[in-house]
């Protein structure tokens, strides 16, 4: 079985402020099959968040990325722009 996890990588201007905004697309990113592995924050860089999700659904979780509210949240949250970079990832 084949399970794909998408790893996101972006910097943010406060780490509360882009908690509260990760937080609240729990449900959104949940309706999309997505279930949130590990949310973290790079030790070498305190200002970088590396999250990974387990992904059922692809094609949703491609649609969800692609989303305004996505976008929307990512301005809420202070996410540096420019520094958002993803990392499709597969196990067989």
């Amino acid at each position: 079985m084949i399970m794909e996890y998408l790893l996101v990588r972006q910097r943010f201007t406060d780490y509360d402020q882009w908690r509260a905004a990760f937080d609240s697309l729990a449900e959104v990113r949940a309706a999309a099959g997505m279930r949130t592995a590990l949310v973290s924050v790079n030790a070498d860089q305190p200002d970088e968040a590396v999250v990974l999700f387990e992904c059922e659904d692809a094609q949703a979780m491609q649609q969800h990325y692609a989303s305004e509210a996505l976008k929307e949240a990512h301005r809420q949250a202070g996410v540096v722009p420019g520094s958002n970079h993803t990392t499709v990832l597969l196990t067989r």
